[in-house]
């Protein structure tokens, strides 16, 4: 699944699942669906939380990655 697929899937426009995940612009939306750019941490945990743990934060967003395996290696 990727971001298109779960906005898509939740009868959202690109506007509206915008807002849902905390963005004002529906041009940055647009770029992290294309893959053009990483969403913000936040905005990556809200992508997650939309679809109830089947899009990852940590595969939006290389920061949320990292803390996770760090975490891992504790």
């Amino acid at each position: 699944m990727d971001v298109s697929a779960l906005r898509q899937e939740l009868g959202l426009s690109l506007g509206e699942f915008a807002a849902k995940v905390g963005l004002t612009s529906r041009g940055h939306m647009s770029e992290i669906e294309r893959g053009l750019t990483q969403p913000s941490v936040r905005v990556a945990i809200e992508i997650e939380k939309l679809s109830a743990g089947r899009l990852p934060a940590a595969s939006l967003n290389d920061d949320v990655a990292l803390i996770e395996n760090f975490r891992g290696l504790q």
